[in-house]
């Protein structure tokens, strides 16, 4: 016989069970946004950090050798002849995050894509990594032809790039008649003629007019997206951003497209300045903008929504070999990227 106590013993039904479950799940949907939230947050801060090292770090190298580093600039080749593109200023700034053992395995008298100096592109420096570009940390691992001298070249990449201005160009690249600061107005950028004779000097403190607070030093942009953006046009996944590297594309980029102003192609506009778009302006995988280091040291968020001047080509066009035809006014954007421009910005305008 059955007690009445068991009788009236009570259970979940089937249908409380499956409220119960959708009440958890309700509430695991409203944790989620949080914990990611928390974790972008954190991965914020990490990059913030890494543009004040990168600040410091510039402040230095100036402190040390009375300018800021080169750029895109000239260097020998194992002959002793005059070429282009020797090493970029994120490896001239290695040096002063503590990065002095890759700084000097590096021989400085010859270009640095030959197998004596591919050892030091292979090696990754954290402090150049944005935690939240996912791909950051990809390792390419060389193949024969990519130096100079046709050795492997291993290669890590950098999140960060200097300011080169609105609008930066080799100094070959420039308009018959043009001097290079016309063009050149950023803080790093291609400092010596290769066969033109043409030079511009590295900027010194004396030159940022505008005021430190007021001009970029260094902005985000990201690997991954330059990464993705070769994959789909026929390369090989790697892409540019290349640590090394202090070419627009690479550890260089500029403000004539605003922040994440592409989103998945290398758009038909990809005669601005040089390389494909994605790769030459600033963009990352924060939520609505980019983190951006100015030259008084600090760190600044900078909103998409930026003013900025009317987007290539309507602003810039460049016509076959003739060189460039601008349209101004700048957007409070492209002042920010001046030394010397000589416009009025306040904070409250971005």
């Amino acid at each position: 016989m059955i007690s009445n106590d068991k009788k009236n013993r009570s259970g979940f039904t089937l249908i409380e069970l499956l409220v119960v479950i959708a009440i958890i799940a309700v509430l695991i949907s409203l944790l989620l946004p949080a914990v990611q939230s928390a974790r972008e947050a954190a991965r914020r801060a990490q990059c913030i950090n890494n543009l004040k090292q990168l600040g410091l770090a510039a402040h230095n190298y100036e402190s040390a050798n009375g300018s800021f580093p080169m750029g895109d600039a000239p260097g020998r080749d194992i002959g002793g002849g005059l070429m282009r593109q020797n090493w970029g200023q994120m490896v001239a700034l290695s040096q002063f995050l503590e990065q002095g053992n890759v700084f000097n395995m590096i021989n400085q008298s010859i270009g640095i894509y030959y197998a004596q100096n591919s050892t030091a592109s292979g090696i990754g420096v954290a402090s150049f990594w944005c935690p939240s570009d996912p791909d950051i940390q990809t390792r390419y691992p060389g193949a024969t032809g990519d130096g100079w001298d046709d050795s492997p070249i291993p290669m890590r990449y950098s999140s960060y790039a200097g300011n080169g201005g609105p609008h930066p160009v080799r100094t070959w690249d420039l308009p018959a008649g043009s001097s290079p600061s016309t063009w050149n107005k950023g803080m790093f950028y291609h400092v010596g003629g290769r066969d033109t004779g043409v030079v511009q000097a590295p900027v010194r403190f004396q030159q940022i007019t505008d005021g430190t607070s007021n001009t970029f030093l260094f902005l985000e942009s990201s690997y991954t997206k330059s990464a993705v953006n070769d994959k789909k046009f026929g390369g090989d996944g790697y892409g540019p951003k290349w640590w090394t590297a202090g070419g627009n594309g690479d550890t260089l980029v500029a403000t004539g497209f605003s922040p994440n102003y592409f989103k998945n192609s290398w758009s038909s506009a990809s005669s601005y300045a040089r390389g494909g778009d994605v790769d030459s302006t600033a963009n990352s995988y924060h939520p609505g903008g980019i983190c951006s280091g100015f030259a008084d040291g600090s760190v600044r968020f900078i909103k998409d929504t930026i003013n900025s001047w009317p987007a290539p080509p309507a602003s810039m066009v460049k016509t076959g070999t003739s060189g460039y035809t601008l349209k101004l006014p700048y957007g409070i954007y492209q002042a920010l990227s001046t030394i010397a421009g000589a416009e009025v910005i306040s904070a409250s305008d971005y």
